[in-house]
């Protein structure tokens, strides 16, 4: 006699629904975490990217600081006054002998004189009218090269020079230059200022950026200690962006008595 075959009972199946949503669940959270996880990393990827050109590219330019080729001339002989019609970049004005140039603290002018013909200034541009001179070792160029470095409101590094304005780094939140001076015929740094006067002596600049990248909401924290070591308070920062702080100080070598 053949035996009654039976099917699956109506709890069986709601049980098997149950478990199956469930397990549905837990792989949706840990495909939701994994991707968050990806967009975090890939962020502090991205700053640390920055980080590194940033570092890289400000001790460069800043190392050119008063560069001259003629080593027995005296600073006021190689950088003579410079209005900002001359310079051709706004703001940067310099007086005999400047060669650097606080403009309010997140910003500043420099120049140098281009150490050979193959040198190029922020925008990768010579100057036409040194090219006989740079023929010669030694020989004095008549014209130097003068950049602004500065932040915009955009969260842009940019570097402008006579030719225009470039973007070297986004995501710059906060820029910060002090400088250190010092007194006449000494190298030691007895102060940094943000505001340093036109008769200092300055031997060094010390900078921090505060940099950030965009997150989704839920792959970021609270609370920033970057944000909040830059701020120097526990404000909290917008909630959609990872920050990250680096700082350093250049010698300017050209400078020392």
């Amino acid at each position: 006699m053949q035996k009654p075959q039976r099917g699956v009972s109506l709890v069986e199946l709601m049980v098997a629904l149950v478990i199956g949503a469930f397990l549905i669940l837990v792989v949706i959270r840990i495909v939701l975490d994994n991707q968050l996880s990806y967009l975090f990393q890939r962020a502090q990827a991205d700053n640390q990217s920055n980080a590194r050109f940033t570092l890289t590219w400000l001790d460069q330019q800043l190392l050119k600081t008063g560069f001259k080729r003629r080593p027995d001339q005296t600073l006021e002989a190689a950088f003579p006054a410079l209005s900002e019609a001359q310079s051709g970049v706004n703001g940067c004005a310099f007086a005999a002998g400047q060669v650097i140039k606080s403009l309010q603290g997140k910003a500043l002018c420099l120049r140098y004189q281009p150490s050979d013909r193959l040198d190029v200034d922020c925008l990768g541009n010579r100057r036409p009218a040194n090219t006989a001179a740079l023929a010669r070792p030694y020989s004095e160029p008549p014209e130097a090269f003068v950049e602004k470095l500065s932040l915009t409101t955009n969260q842009q590094l940019l570097c402008t020079s006579k030719d225009g304005a470039a973007t070297l780094v986004e995501g710059v939140a906060e820029l910060r230059f002090d400088f250190g001076v010092g007194l006449a015929g000494s190298p030691q740094v007895i102060a940094y200022t943000d505001a340093p006067a036109s008769g200092d002596y300055i031997r060094s600049v010390r900078y921090a950026a505060l940099l950030s990248t965009p997150l989704p909401p839920r792959a970021v924290a609270a609370s920033s200690r970057a944000w909040s070591r830059w701020h120097d308070d526990a404000r909290r920062p917008a909630p959609d962006r990872l920050y990250q702080m680096i700082r350093s100080t250049v010698t300017l070598r050209n400078l020392m008595p």
